[in-house]
């Protein structure tokens, strides 16, 4: 096996082209897909290669120092193809070096593949991706300068926020030649933001995990694949949903939920609004102690209106009722969007339960929210 894996790494790094790898050989056009694929494969291997320590023989004339200083490479090579063909938006389009509509699919794969990149660490606990800032976006002329856990996070928001494009769609690739490839979007995009570090208890992934709990087939004992000719049960139906199950049952493994001593406290932290920027839907960047770099939350205009209402307030906070007229909505609403608040905040965080808004009962206010960190 060993000796395999050194035979499909030199095969890889044979047949590189410009950013990333192709998806017919002889042809130059990257693929957005093959890319992906090849550099999650190498991220594993990489993380292996740390496992097994240095100078351990692999191949004849090959040892992991020398493998692992290859693949290496090759990870660096891939990243930066993706990033070359990332949008401004997060996304990914669905076909490269055209400006075409992003691709939910596409965008999963190479959240997938980046997630894995920077996730890894080495032997002394430190990442094995450098976290410096790179060039992201360059096939259209719009560089942008993107550190990789940045690039991860904005990949799953953008996911997250357009889930209505691929909870229960099936997504047909248009760089694949001579055959017709489907990806299975609604378990390739839930299975892409959980590996990234989102909760598989999210409300805005329960139509996609609905849709997969009942494409099971007890008859054929396999998931089907659903379509517009029927259902049918396949290999791929299958290979993609069990990938999507396994990373919630990781995910809510670390996070502790259903896990043996698991807790579903919520973990209040402080934290301090360091500007408010509107944009598209509303932006607001949160300063965190011992973070070098400010965190990005992108939120719907009625979250982003609740945040200013409460930054341009008194720092005890204020009382529902004022919060309420404010935002033109009843009082008994303004608790549901205090959750969503936090629960879009959490988000941004890689799902680290921290609270952006509290209930507040300070002297003279009576019962309200303030913004945690005022």
């Amino acid at each position: 096996m060993a000796e395999a894996v050194s035979w499909c790494a030199d095969w890889l790094e044979d047949h590189r082209v410009d950013h990333g790898w192709p998806e017919v050989l002889g042809l130059d056009d990257t693929s957005l897909h093959q890319t992906a694929l090849a550099l999650r494969a190498l991220a594993r291997l990489r993380d292996t290669l740390h496992e097994f320590g240095p100078g351990l023989p692999v191949a004849p004339g090959v040892d992991t120092t020398s493998l692992l200083k290859r693949t290496e490479s090759m990870i660096s090579h891939g990243v930066h193809g993706l990033l070359y063909h990332r949008r401004p938006s997060g996304a990914w389009g669905w076909r490269t070096y055209v400006d075409t509509e992003p691709s939910p699919s596409k965008t999963a794969l190479c959240l997938l593949a980046l997630s894995s990149v920077c996730s890894g660490t080495g032997a002394d606990n430190t990442p094995t991706y450098p976290d410096e800032p790179q060039e992201s976006g360059g096939v259209h002329g719009e560089v942008r300068l993107r550190r990789l856990p940045e690039v991860v996070t904005e990949a799953r928001q953008w996911l997250l926020r357009n889930h209505h494009r691929w909870e229960t769609f099936v997504e047909d690739d248009k760089d694949v030649q001579g055959t017709a490839w489907e990806h299975m979007a609604y378990a390739l995009g839930a299975e892409a933001v959980v590996r990234a570090g989102s909760n598989p208890r999210d409300p805005r992934l329960s139509r996609a995990w609905r849709l997969m709990d009942e494409l099971w087939d007890a008859e054929a004992g396999m998931w089907n694949e659903p379509g517009a000719s029927g259902r049918r049960a396949t290999v791929r139906a299958v290979y993609s949903t069990v990938c999507a199950y396994r990373a919630a049952i990781d995910r809510l493994a670390r996070i502790g939920l259903d896990a043996p001593g698991g807790s579903d406290k919520v973990i209040t932290a402080e934290i301090r609004i360091t500007s408010v920027v509107l944009g598209a839907g509303g932006t607001i960047v949160l300063g965190v102690p011992d973070r070098e770099s400010p965190v990005r939350c992108e939120l719907s205009q009625r979250l982003f209106d609740l945040v200013k209402v409460l930054h341009d307030g008194p720092a005890g906070g204020l009382p529902t009722h004022r919060i309420a007229e404010a935002l033109f909505v009843a009082p008994s609403s303004v608790p549901k969007y205090v959750q969503r608040l936090n629960q879009a905040v959490s988000t941004a965080f890689g799902d680290t339960p921290i609270r952006l808004c509290a209930a507040t009962s300070a002297d003279g206010i009576g019962r309200g929210y303030r913004l945690a960190g005022r």
